[in-house]
Formats: C-alpha cells, structure tokens, sequence
C-alpha cells in the first residue's frame, strides 16, 4: 500500500469520526446559529434597520417634513424629521448620532462621514417635489413649462472623511480575524489533544504497526482540517444567507468575497500552525500537560492577531506589506489587506506560495519530533530528546 494511500486512510478515519460525533454537529449548528443572530439581531430585537433621522436647519416649507416622510416610505425608508436652531447644533446632532443627515435650507446635504446613498436620493426627491408644488402655486407655471423647469441642485458634504465602503469592509475584516483565530485555536488544539489521548490509551502503537509516523500525523492534521474547513464553511454560508437576506445597505458588497478568502487563509493558517499542535502534543503523555504546551503556540497566534489588528489602522504601509509575506502573521494580515481593497495577484501567489513552502518544511521538521517522542510515555519528553530519536528512526 502507497504512503498517499495509507494516509488518505488515515483521513477518513478523522473525518468519520469527527463529523458523526453529536459535538460536531451541535457545535456547527449553534456557531452558524450565532453567525445569523449577530447579523439579524435588529431585526430580531424589533429594531428597524431602515429608519433615519433628518435633521432640517433653515428650512422654510412647512410641508417639507411630511414630503420626506411619504418619499422614504415609497424607498421602505421610516424617515423622521427634527428641525435645529441652527447649523452648529445640527451637526452637533450628526457627530452624536442623533441625526444622518443634516438639510441646511433648500438644496445643502452635510453627513457626519459615510453618505447614505438611498436616504439622500429620498430627502433630493423631497426637496424637489417642494420646488415643483412651489413653482406651479406661485409662479404659475403650466406643465410644459414645469416640464423645462431645472431640478434644484442638492449639494452634499460631509463633516469627516468619507470612507463608508473601506470601513465596512474593514469590519468584516475584524470579524474574520476573531473567527480564524478561534478556528486555528479550537482545530490545532483538537489535533493536540488527539494525539495525547492516542498516545496515553497506547492506540498510537496499534496504529504505528501499519502506517509511518509521518504519515499518522499528516493524516491527522488533514484529517481534523477538512472537518474545521466543513463547518467553518457551514458557518459562513450561513452568514452569507443571512446577509443576504437582511435590510443593512451598510453591508458592503465585496463581503462575499472576503468571506472566501477567509476560508481559503484558515486552511493555510490551520496547516501552518497545526504542524507545531502536532509536534506538541507527541511530547506529552497527560492531558494535564497539553495546556503548557499549547502556551507557546498560542502566543504566537495572539502575536499574529494584535498584530494584524494594528494593520488595519495602516492597511497600506510597508510594515503591514511585509507582514502579509511572513507564515506567521501573514494569513491574518493578507485577510485585513484583501478586505481593504484590490491586492496584487501576484503578491498574493507568493504569499501562498511562501505559505504553502514553509508548511511543507515544518511537516518534515515536526514529524521527526513526532517520530522521536510519540511512542515514549511516561514524562514529558525533551525537544532535544525527540529530535535525537527522530534521527535514529529515520
């Protein structure tokens, strides 16, 4: 039998084994459960997510309100009204949120930031509907001539920076972050505690009589990664129905795609990190031992998030372009990159490629700790010790 064929079995054996258990499906069906409650949660909670407040400033039509109000009801928009003394409290309410908009007299648009497309064509189609009621009442005009009447010009401003489709993007680069951490972490320490628990019940010996130790723990980490990739991607189809299906036009449309990416980077992150799981997990014999020695690999994790949660401050910068190139940080930085905007193809190809090199070195280096240790029992083994009976085995 091939080594590609006996570790295939291996494979299967994780998948089965796994993915039939009750925890696996509970666990996938409350975390998609989850997914869809933080997106729907207005809605769930009864709040409308298409309401909007317009504030009005110098404005002289006593009918403009109700005009907005119709109009904002005809685009499913629930649009109240709020008039201010003046144009210093109107965007005090703005900075606030107490408004989404400010109308300063008859035709001026001031945003805190972000410009909510939908409920600026309302208040536009408002201001003008006004000017055509007042041209026909006191100019007299007839149809043909209302008809060449000019639409009045509505300018628009904002108070800060727009950059309403960037920061979107960038939340969910956020989110994407806390689920791939959490992915990596729960994965590698499931394949870390597998091979304990093989190792402690003597199974290991069993299954060394016919396969490689190179071979078992490849198996398993391919075997344990196919079921994260299954139900992290349960996870996100999940949310990509949700989001699809909810009223949030703050939703930006490039989240689908980064969705993706984020599966395709917690395969890469997951192969990267679940090598050194592995390894780990052939040092000790006792599950009471597992916690001190998932302490250094997730610290290095953690260094991988913080450090991509900087990044997002400076997506742009040369320190973030040469943390999306190193194996560590790079899958967490690449996502933050991506969700910011277009990449390179072709730097993304070498970060991969650089991923996929480096996964494949420490496969070799991890399995000849894993070969020196995984059969001796007792006390914690020595790195040293390990690497010395790798080389012997081999």
């Amino acid at each position: 039998m091939s080594g590609a064929r006996r570790v295939g079995l291996v494979v299967r054996r994780e998948w089965t084994q796994r993915v039939r258990s009750n925890a696996f499906r509970i666990s996938t069906a409350v975390a998609a459960a989850i997914v869809v409650a933080i997106i729907a949660v207005p809605e769930i909670l009864g709040a409308d997510v298409n309401e909007r407040t317009v504030g009005m400033v110098g404005v002289s039509s006593p009918q403009l309100a109700s005009v907005v109000q119709a109009t904002g009801r005809q685009a499913g928009l629930t649009v109240s009204t709020r008039r201010f003394a003046d144009e210093a409290a109107g965007e005090a309410a703005l900075r606030s949120g107490d408004a989404d908009v400010l109308l300063v007299g008859p035709g001026a648009l001031v945003w805190k930031s972000d410009v909510d497309e939908q409920l600026g064509a309302v208040v536009t189609s408002a201001v003008q509907a006004i000017e055509q009621q007042r041209a026909i009442g006191e100019l007299g005009l007839t149809p043909d001539q209302l008809r060449t009447l000019r639409p009045v010009q509505v300018t628009s401003r904002s108070l800060e920076p727009v950059i309403a489709e960037r920061s979107a993007r960038l939340d969910v680069a956020i989110i994407g972050l806390v689920l791939l951490l959490l992915a990596i972490s729960f994965y590698g320490g499931f394949l870390l505690v597998g091979v304990i628990e093989e190792k402690s019940s003597r199974v290991i010996e069993v299954l060394l009589s016919r396969l490689r130790p190179t071979e078992l723990l490849a198996g398993k980490i391919a075997g344990i990664g196919l079921v994260g990739l299954a139900q992290l991607s349960v996870v996100a189809a999940a949310g990509l129905v949700a989001l699809a299906v909810s009223h949030d036009h703050r939703v930006p449309t490039t989240t689908g795609g980064t969705i993706a990416w984020i599966v395709v980077w917690f395969v890469l992150g997951y192969g990267f990190y679940s090598v050194l799981y592995g390894a780990a997990g052939s040092l000790v014999s006792r599950q009471e031992e597992a916690q001190s020695m998932t302490l250094p690999i997730t610290a290095l994790l953690l260094v991988a998030y913080f450090v991509a949660l900087q990044t997002v401050r400076s997506p742009d910068s040369t320190a973030t372009l040469v943390l999306s190139f190193v194996p560590p940080t790079a899958p967490m930085v690449m996502i933050v990159r991506i969700a910011n905007g277009a990449v390179p193809w072709w730097q993304i190809a070498i970060s991969v490629l650089l991923m996929l090199a480096t996964i494949s070195g420490m496969v070799l280096l991890a399995g000849r700790i894993y070969t020196g240790a995984v059969l001796r029992l007792g006390r914690r083994v020595k790195l040293r010790d390990a690497w010395r009976g790798g080389e012997v085995s081999g």
